[in-house]
């Protein structure tokens, strides 16, 4: 499994090769869910990132999640 450092779920799930719906069951969250962080309609608590932190051995982290709640905020 690739990990880079500091990226968007969507990026690290895509470049994996990992749907949405195998990472969600991972972490024991939803589809949807997970679909609606993808989209930056909803972002996840931080306990949750805390799993996807793990689950993608911390190539997506809390930093991340910030970095794209900031910029759905600019664009709001």
């Amino acid at each position: 499994m690739m990990v880079i450092l500091g990226m968007r779920l969507k990026d690290y799930l895509h470049q994996n090769r990992i749907s949405y719906e195998a990472f969600a069951e991972s972490i024991g969250y939803s589809y949807g869910g997970v679909l609606k962080w993808i989209r930056g309609d909803r972002f996840p608590r931080p306990s949750v990132i805390a799993r996807i932190s793990e689950a993608t051995n911390g190539a997506v982290t809390a930093n991340d999640f910030a970095k794209q709640i900031q910029e759905h905020q600019d664009s709001h």
